[in-house]
């Protein structure tokens, strides 16, 4: 087992390591960056804080796991996105672990191979976002459910307890839209058999941070409301334009499981047992789940892609076993996957003709391009097939990905040079304290500057500080006859200001 897992943890380093190079902050990681260090600086580690002020918007777990990182190996992106790349690690060997023992060492491989070779693992894990981490937490709390209610391990079964307890305290209720699929599959077929070895274990971890919290830290019905803006009441900001969207978003649930999602197509246990096999309950509440939550996302607005990142998980745990027959077959490769073969190879063979006509695909397209157009010809038999659903994303990760990585600081998203500069104007122009904000502030721009501020993002109230920080246009402009502007910087992306109070006594 220790072989198993040192083995795989060198395989994580080694497809993760190109997207984990990137030495810059996207999205919104570098808003969970921010927060971990704010959460440092004022030593406190019950309350998130954001600009100073408490943010309810996501539970501490993941603020926690960059806090520790930072205090055990210092500020470095690699060190910082160190938890989510730990994730899927995790994930890949609990995976393997609990598929060995019932359906054979090869499920148990491909299965750990699978996940840590899906597309989206090898971009969206090596990130500080908390997304990829849950996502993990997730899936392992329920295959750990699925596998002891199947084999009746009651042991099993608290321990997923406890893992869905993380899991909460790193997302909070989203959980449950994973969760609603796996407990009626339970409900139906176990009548919630162990259910208080799942739920006891899954309350207590929870417990531990909330009954503080609530006791000695913030009011309950305060925060309460933030929560439910920010999770289940999205669902009041559903439109029904959004119906129309649909048929992108079914086809981006889709594409989120593949390549090993093909496999929910390809029959392997011969005539079903219509009582129900423990096998077949253990595959079946992993998918249920997967499938539930597609269809409860659809009321969701926006349905971003990372909400579905947690069926990267449960589908490929439940299709491993599929995978691992296909694997093994003495055969030519069946119609329908030659078909498929040959139709990413003409894909990969045109974009070899296009790319010299289009600059922003990047030189290392080429590679990529040029890996998918020989795969029909390498590929003979069905382990042919598996190996190239294995091979080609890393091959991705590795041309693709890592041109992006090593190119970052080049692009339009690259925050990293306009941060430092803005602290070095910012430092001339005499503003090193009294620094307040008005409105949300750019992350990863301001990690950049090394400046902290203090303020509310929603503009709730008007700051009262000698400086003031700010993203042009703010709703509400700050008082002509209170605030001068001072210092203004015009990025390809936002436009920042800096204004004095009058009469400051600068």
């Amino acid at each position: 087992m220790l072989t198993r897992a040192i083995l795989l943890f060198a395989v994580a380093a080694l497809v993760l390591l190109p997207a984990w190079l990137r030495a810059d902050w996207d999205g919104t990681e570098g808003r969970r960056v921010q927060i971990a260090l704010e959460m440092l600086r004022a030593d406190s580690w019950m309350v998130p804080l954001l600009n100073g002020a408490p943010t309810w918007a996501k539970p501490p777990l993941h603020y926690w796991l960059i806090m520790a990182c930072h205090e055990w190996l210092g500020d470095g992106y690699l060190a910082l996105r160190l938890p989510g790349v730990l994730g899927a690690w995790v994930a890949a060997f609990v995976a393997g672990e609990l598929l060995r023992p019932w359906f054979g060492a090869r499920a148990g491989w491909l299965a750990a191979f699978g996940l840590l070779c899906s597309p989206l693992v090898l971009f969206k894990w090596p990130t500080a976002e908390i997304d990829p981490l849950f996502a993990s937490l997730t899936g392992i709390s329920f295959w750990l459910l699925a596998t002891g209610v199947a084999r009746e391990r009651p042991r099993v079964v608290v321990l997923s307890g406890v893992i869905a307890g993380l899991a909460f305290l790193q997302k909070g209720p989203p959980y449950f839209l994973f969760g609603v699929g796996v407990y009626l599959v339970w409900l139906r077929h176990r009548r919630l058999r162990y259910a208080l070895h799942h739920f006891i274990p899954f309350a207590l971890v929870v417990a531990a941070f909330y009954v503080p919290l609530f006791l000695w830290f913030v009011d309950p019905e305060a925060y309460l409301s933030i929560v439910n803006d920010e999770s289940v009441g999205r669902i009041t900001k559903f439109r029904w334009e959004q119906v129309w969207l649909t048929p992108a978003y079914a086809l981006r649930a889709l594409t989120v499981v593949m390549p090993f999602g093909l496999w929910c197509f390809w029959e392997w246990r011969g005539q079903r047992d219509a009582r129900m096999g423990a096998d077949d309950l253990t595959l079946r509440m992993c998918s249920g789940g997967a499938l539930f939550a597609v269809i409860l996302l659809m009321f969701f607005p926006g349905r971003p892609t990372r909400y579905l990142l947690p069926n990267v998980m449960l589908f490929t745990f439940a299709v491993a076993p599929a995978v691992a027959h296909y694997w093994g077959l003495r055969a030519q490769v069946p119609s329908f996957a030659r078909r498929g073969v040959w139709i990413f190879g003409l894909l990969g063979a045109a974009a070899l003709v296009a790319i010299p006509f289009v600059p922003q695909a990047g030189e290392a397209s080429v590679g990529f391009a040029l890996a998918a157009a020989i795969t029909p010809l390498l590929v003979r038999t069905p382990r042919h097939v598996v190996l190239a659903c294995l091979l080609l994303p890393v091959v991705g990760a590795w041309t693709v990905g890592l041109e992006r990585s090593l190119q970052w600081s080049e692009s339009k998203r690259a925050r990293l040079a306009i941060g430092r500069l803005m602290g070095a104007e910012l430092d001339a122009l005499g503003v090193t304290e009294d620094l307040g904000s008005y409105g949300h502030l750019d992350s990863p721009t301001l990690l950049a500057s090394g400046v902290w501020v203090t303020g509310d993002e929603f503009r709730r109230s008007r700051p009262d500080t000698r400086w003031v920080l700010f993203e042009e246009k703010p709703w509400r402009p700050l008082p002509a006859d209170q605030y001068e502007a001072r210092w203004r910087m015009t990025t390809p992306y936002k436009t920042f200001g800096v204004d004095e109070r009058v009469g400051s006594g600068k």
